[in-house]
């Protein structure tokens, strides 16, 4: 009787600390969390390359090759859920964060992001039931701001794949008309003649796209901008500009064949990174300029 005594008790200290698990953890947390976790291991194979390829010094420096905006936006997503009122979880919640846990699970990372994005998804759906549509809640940024991660991370490399002719074509159209010379395909040829420029998928100006939207969703997201025409305008201005810049920088290599190394090469890269950076940031900080402050 002691034995069946003890063992009941056993079992409802359990019980008492599974239920006060459950109850200390909210929505905003467990969203936040997988957010974290979602992202760490998406990341592992391009971590995993920079440090096998380049070192471990180099691959920390350059920041394992993946834009300071997108690590902006990794902190910015968890902080934005938790930012949150509390809010107990759903059953549903459980759900959707099984599923999430079992393509984080398995060895292929590109799940990771597929994952994500479904949670972002289900988020943005959950924000408006629950919330109605109120002109800001934290919960809602967050989700639109998880969204945009995975459309610079995964989404975009997806559709460049999957469309490269006529995304790498387009390039090579726009090249060729400022540059004044011949294209064929995603190649352009050389000024004075000698040969061609070859677009390849990671001088495409898709990749910038992503980031100019990640960096805009990021600023608007923050200081409570509510999607409109004229911000949907903003955005779309932020994303001509890193196309200008990178279509002028491949026009440069087309009408400057004897310098085509130093612009192609690590100073010409780095400067035409900056660039855009620089100028999709004063985008983003004067089209949100009159934007009310998130509250906090």
């Amino acid at each position: 009787m002691a034995a069946v005594s003890k063992s009941l008790a056993l079992k409802k200290d359990l019980e008492t600390e599974i239920g006060g698990l459950a109850v200390g953890v909210s929505r905003a947390g467990l969203f936040a969390g997988l957010s974290v976790l979602g992202f760490a291991n998406g990341i592992v194979g391009r971590v995993q390359e920079g440090v096998v390829n380049e070192g471990i010094a180099t691959a920390l420096f350059a920041t394992f090759n993946i834009s300071a905006v997108v690590w902006v936006a990794f902190v910015a997503c968890p902080l934005m859920f938790l930012r949150e009122q509390r809010q107990p979880l759903l059953r549903t919640d459980m759900v959707v964060a099984a599923f999430v846990m079992m393509a984080f699970i398995l060895p292929f990372w590109p799940l990771s992001w597929v994952a994500l994005t479904g949670l972002a998804f289900y988020i943005l759906r959950g924000s408006f039931t629950l919330r109605g549509r109120q002109p800001y809640s934290p919960m809602r940024s967050g989700a639109w701001i998880l969204l945009a991660t995975t459309g610079t991370m995964f989404w975009g490399r997806v559709l460049l794949h999957s469309a490269s002719g006529p995304v790498l074509g387009a390039d090579a159209v726009l090249v060729g008309w400022l540059a004044g010379t011949e294209t064929i395909g995603n190649t352009v040829r050389f000024a004075d003649g000698d040969g061609y420029v070859w677009i390849a998928p990671a001088c495409s100006s898709l990749a910038n796209i992503s980031l100019a939207i990640l960096c805009w969703v990021l600023f608007a997201q923050f200081r409570g901008v509510e999607w409109s025409f004229q911000n949907i305008g903003w955005c779309l201005l932020a994303c001509l500009s890193v196309v200008v810049i990178n279509v002028t920088r491949i026009s440069l290599m087309v009408l400057h064949q004897e310098h085509f190394d130093l612009i192609h090469g690590t100073i010409g890269a780095t400067v035409a990174s900056w660039l855009s950076i620089a100028v999709v940031l004063g985008i983003c900080m004067w089209g949100t300029r009159r934007a009310r402050l998130s509250p906090t």
